[in-house]
């Protein structure tokens, strides 16, 4: 059985209510991709992409970006980095050139780490 939007909604909604104010599907013509938009909390927001086949992740990009747009991090999986020791998962930090490796390689580590990000912010504050 192929994985759908409205299961990303829901796993959206129960990992992460307490940071995330909106959440909107995007429409597209492929029932294999899946787009949402989600506004968090701070006014940032979180454009996540994922291309199934069935039940495999095939392909992901979920960007984190601040209010004013400006990027805060990147995670995807497109095998455009080599170099990266976790090719083909890494994460583009602050800006597109900056390349990281990344343990984050599914929707569910991404908002673990946004929601641990936005706590420690919160305590700082």
């Amino acid at each position: 059985m192929a994985v759908n939007a409205t299961e990303r909604l829901a796993l959206l909604r129960d990992l992460a209510s307490e940071i995330i104010a909106e959440i909107e599907l995007l429409s597209t013509p492929n029932p294999n991709l899946i787009r949402l938009r989600a506004d968090l909390i701070n006014s940032d927001k979180l454009h996540i992409r994922e291309a199934w086949d069935e039940e495999t992740l095939l392909r992901y990009a979920y960007y984190w970006l601040k209010q004013n747009d400006e990027l805060r991090i990147g995670w995807d999986n497109a095998p455009h980095h080599p170099e990266v020791s976790t090719h083909p998962h890494h994460k583009h930090v602050e800006k597109q050139e900056n390349i990281q490796e990344s343990e984050e390689t599914k929707l569910e580590d991404v908002l673990k780490f946004i929601k641990k990000r936005l706590e420690e912010e919160r305590q700082s504050d």
